[in-house]
């Protein structure tokens, strides 16, 4: 996808549509959204390019914002998956879910299981009112892969890792944060906080600790740590992580914000969002 569409939330990418559809200039664009900088910009962006780049871009936006599931759905962690799905009656579950990726199937399933009528068969609908449900379902999760999946150097490789992964990468992430925040310090305080991560993440923090960097990143660091503390999370080394990791993603913009959150549960997620301003 053009650059200069890529990193915007998914909201965004349709007013975008919307104008290039509409010839609008970006001043126009700016006055009636004010609140979408970043949609000015790829408007005002893509107006400098040549008509076969824009009619290119047109058709990889209508695809995306028509496209009754998120593409890489079965990449979203079950627990927003399970938010979407739990409000609905059993046969409108099945009727969305049906022909789905396993992944997705698997929650119906289960939702239907707890519910005790996970027998009975598929609610009678055309393929276009199923496409119609799904969009409705699934409206505002962003695409995990495709045209529309993030592609910053911080973003994209976490949508190729197992969902596990996602998070042990955040821990590990937040652990390196606490090293990083420690150069410096006597060993013993460095072994202190290595013991209280647990095993598993000690060696990251320990081999954080003694490695060089300039002062700037460590005192960025410290700040992270600082807040990440006040806070009291009961998983600090995945809290800080989700702080620095909303931090490197500054510069992917909203979009890439909300997919790696679409990969870690909910909870965690909406931490990430939050840390970065971004609201989903």
């Amino acid at each position: 996808m053009h650059r200069a569409v890529a990193g915007l939330p998914l909201a965004e990418k349709g007013l975008v549509l919307g104008a290039l559809l509409a010839r609008m200039p970006a001043a126009s664009f700016a006055a009636r959204f004010p609140g979408a900088p970043g949609g000015r910009a790829a408007v005002e962006a893509l107006g400098a390019e040549p008509r076969p780049v824009r009619a290119a871009v047109v058709a990889e936006l209508m695809a995306l914002v028509r496209a009754p599931v998120p593409a890489g759905v079965e990449r979203i962690h079950p627990g927003w998956l399970r938010e979407r799905l739990w409000p609905e009656p059993s046969p409108v579950i099945r009727a969305a879910t049906l022909g789905l990726p396993p992944e997705v199937r698997e929650v119906a399933r289960a939702l239907l299981r707890e519910r005790d009528d996970g027998d009975d068969g598929p609610a009678e609908i055309s393929a276009a009112g199923a496409a119609e449900l799904r969009r409705r379902l699934f409206a505002g999760l962003v695409p995990l892969a495709g045209p529309g999946a993030p592609t910053g150097p911080e973003a994209a490789p976490l949508m190729a890792l197992p969902l596990a992964a996602v998070e042990q990468a955040l821990e590990l992430r937040g652990a390196a944060t606490l090293g990083a925040s420690l150069r410096g310090a006597p060993g013993e305080v460095v072994a202190r906080a290595a013991a209280g991560l647990g095993e598993r993440l000690s060696g990251t923090l320990v081999a954080a600790a003694a490695q060089p960097g300039p002062p700037e990143a460590r005192a960025a660091a410290r700040v992270l740590a600082a807040r990440a503390a006040a806070a009291r999370p009961a998983d600090l080394a995945a809290d800080l992580g989700a702080r620095a990791l909303a931090a490197a993603l500054a510069r992917e913009g909203a979009g890439a914000v909300q997919a790696v959150a679409q990969r870690l549960p909910p909870p965690l997620g909406r931490r990430l969002l939050r840390f970065a301003g971004v609201t989903g």
